[in-house]
């Protein structure tokens, strides 16, 4: 009967009996960290921007209706319309609505959704239910932030692991 010492030694000789990698592999490796680090970056940091703005809508927004006109449709839909305030002062086209609700592509088109808060400091009006969760976005945006990162490193790690290994077998 094997112990868990003959396979660890086991898998320890396969791996070091391996072949550098060449340049296509280090290419691959290379791009891959790359872009985890530029997706950590833009992602991490446009979910976190969104959530802030929302947080900021609820907190001191502009309180007012909002009057869907079309749905966007990506993973998830959004209701695109237009933004009243209460009373009357502002009035806001092509504003997306985050809610808390989830919008699928054959729900009834509501005719106005009250008690919303107008966001119009983003680089496209955004419109918040009271409803709306804005710690969702952030939480969701810091760990997109250190995981990928972490990922990357990992990769990196891996292969000066891999490279060590090749220039001890070599002496």
């Amino acid at each position: 009967m094997r112990t868990i010492n003959d396979h660890y030694s086991r898998i320890s000789r396969v791996m070091t009996s391996q072949k550098p990698p060449n340049i296509r592999q280090k290419t691959i490796v290379w791009t891959g960290v790359l872009f985890a680090l530029g997706l950590a970056c833009i992602g991490g940091l446009s979910l976190i921007t969104d959530g802030l703005g929302g947080r900021r809508a609820l907190s001191d927004g502009t309180v007012g209706t909002f009057t869907p006109i079309d749905r966007e449709c990506e993973d998830s839909c959004t209701w695109e319309g237009t933004f009243t305030s209460a009373d009357g002062s502002v009035t806001a086209e092509d504003v997306t609505l985050n809610d808390a609700v989830t919008v699928r592509r054959g729900d009834p088109m509501p005719i106005s959704i009250d008690d919303v808060r107008l966001d119009d400091e983003a680089t496209r009006p955004a419109a918040y239910t009271a409803d709306y969760n804005w710690h969702v976005p952030v939480i969701k945006g810091v760990v997109l932030g250190l995981v990928l990162p972490l990922l990357a490193v990992f990769c990196f790690m891996l292969v000066k692991r891999q490279r060590s290994k090749t220039v001890q077998k070599s002496r």
